[in-house]
């Protein structure tokens, strides 16, 4: 998740203004690949308006984790522009307000990994960023949604920047030091030097609380999207791979180009262009639209140096192409991206948009979007997204609620998660998926509020209903028999409320009031992290 995170522009600061005036930097020759049309998506999916965010940011980042005490299920965290955490239940359909960092910071990345050794669960990551507009840090920070405190961690080793993406995928083979699941912080500025605009790539594992470089990217980006996602077997890679899209650098206020890092090979390969060509976006990992198979990489909103850009565009690992899909109502940069289940009002995966400057002076929005992607239904009476069908080689975690990816790994929930063996003490696995105790399996191994997911019913455990010949899963209700009326207040359907674009719409506002639900009050304390004895 990242994100995701955000980069800026002209003469102040590169992190502050708007890329203008850049020309754009000469690209080697790539592979054919790269001539690849991007193609439309068949079935495609629709835009709902959701509760506004409680604070109107800009240069933040966003993920999806396990929501906290006093909300339910999944939600999506808005991280940063200053010291802020809010997090939206989308079972619930409310924000709340949760302990702010202890570096205030924008222009910061974000994504969800397992919480370092001895901290149950998965930490919510705050990475790098800008403070008071001009100055970079190498801060590192976790929030951890079982104790709803920051950690502190070891700093970026390599430098402060801003603007730079984050993803989760497991750690590079054979760098010494990384084991388990990496959160990967790639790119960004500086903002001093010749050439600000990075293509430093560094990885931390939770497992040993350590920092490693890896390899550069092949182009320098600032203000990207990142994520991590399965990899493009086109390319000859497996498992779970690190992809970034777009981003700007001091020769092109808006990249075109995307690259993909294999951990296997610690390297990095270019991929085919995006549709369209944007700087201070955000990108997402979710299920893909129909007709297309398995999980797909989003790049969410941005720039193209000029205007901001509502469009939203899909790239698809196995079919190593790019999709266009519906653009957001909102046009606008500097927004946040996450992948979560949608709102209670639609059974199947929705792609965040977050925040952001939707106009041309640096006013930022409160507004959150949601693209529902089609094809991605979820099981009735679940806020967890479908169980796709297992390929040979999958690993499939406790718990159910898997997405199966073309490198016959199984990535639970809407996080990228590869499979780790490594066993923490107390009986909690490392990252990666492992068994924790207490209730069934969130991205990371961690425990879901109440007992989490079930897992979906067996052919063989669902009951025929007498005299129907219809086959009932465990829990459901019976149908109503002849003359019956059927029991329980009918579904309303959302209000409809038409995009500026031609895209459809839906709002949620009505249905899913804005309110902060009631959680335990918190001092907003971060700690020190120690790592547990080995």
């Amino acid at each position: 998740m990242r994100r995701m995170r955000h980069s800026d522009q002209d003469e102040s600061p590169p992190g502050r203004t708007g890329y203008r005036g850049w020309r754009r930097l000469a690209v080697l020759a790539v592979a054919p690949l790269l001539a690849l049309p991007s193609t439309a998506a068949s079935a495609q999916g629709v835009w709902l308006t959701l509760p506004q965010m409680p604070t109107a940011r800009a240069y933040l980042a966003g993920a999806a984790a396990k929501c906290p005490e006093g909300l339910h299920g999944t939600c999506v965290y808005a991280v940063g522009a200053d010291a802020k955490l809010e997090a939206y239940s989308p079972a619930v359909g409310t924000w709340a307000t949760l302990p702010p960092l202890r570096t205030p910071r924008s222009n910061l990345a974000s994504t969800t990994a397992p919480c370092p050794g001895g901290v149950r669960g998965d930490c919510v990551y705050a990475i790098g960023g800008l403070v008071g507009g001009t100055t970079t840090v190498t801060s590192l920070e976790a929030y951890s949604t079982e104790t709803n405190v920051w950690l502190s961690l070891p700093p970026l080793p390599g430098g402060p920047r801003a603007s730079l993406g984050a993803a989760t995928a497991p750690c590079p083979t054979g760098v010494g030091g990384l084991r388990g699941t990496c959160v990967y912080a790639i790119g960004g500025t500086t903002l001093t030097g010749a050439d600000p605009i990075l293509t430093r790539v560094e990885a931390y594992s939770p497992a040993t609380n350590t920092w490693a470089t890896v390899s550069s990217l092949q182009t320098a980006r600032s203000g990207l999207g990142a994520t991590g996602a399965p990899c493009p077997g086109d390319l000859g890679l497996r498992g779970t791979c690190v992809y970034a899209v777009g981003g700007g650098n001091t020769g092109d206020a808006a990249l075109i180009t995307a690259e993909v890092y294999s951990p296997e090979l610690d390297g990095w390969q270019p991929l085919p262009d995006m549709p369209t060509e944007r700087g201070l976006t955000a990108a997402a990992t979710a299920p893909c639209p129909d007709g297309m198979t398995d999980g797909c990489v989003y790049a969410v909103g941005g720039t193209n140096g000029t205007d901001n850009l509502a469009a939203l565009d899909a790239y698809s690992p196995v079919t190593n192409a790019w999709v266009t899909l519906p653009p957001m109502p909102t046009a606008r940069r500097a927004l946040a991206a996450a992948a979560a289940p949608c709102p209670k009002t639609r059974k199947s995966d929705c792609v965040y948009a977050l925040g952001g400057l939707p106009g041309a002076d640096e006013t930022p929005t409160s507004k959150a979007e949601a693209f529902a992607i089609e094809g991605s239904e979820q099981r009735p009476g679940s806020d967890q997204p479908p169980q796709r069908p297992t390929q040979p080689g999958a690993v499939t975690p406790p718990g159910g609620g898997q997405q199966q990816n073309p490198g016959g790994q199984t990535w639970p929930d809407h996080q990228q998660r590869p499979p780790a063996a490594e066993q923490q003490p107390g009986g909690a696995q490392q990252p990666g998926g492992g068994q924790q105790s207490g209730g069934a399996q969130q991205p990371g191994g961690a425990a879901q509020p109440g007992g989490g997911q079930r897992p979906p019913a067996r052919p063989d455990q669902q009951q025929a209903q007498p005299g129907t010949g219809q086959q009932q899963k465990p829990g459901q209700r019976p149908p109503a028999k002849p003359g019956q009326k059927p029991s329980g207040k009918p579904g309303q359907k959302p209000s409809t409320k038409p995009a500026p674009d031609t895209s459809p719409q839906e709002s949620l506002e009505d249905e899913l009031p804005f309110v902060r639900p009631p959680l335990e009050e918190s001092d907003g304390s971060s700690q020190e992290f120690e790592p547990s004895a080995r």
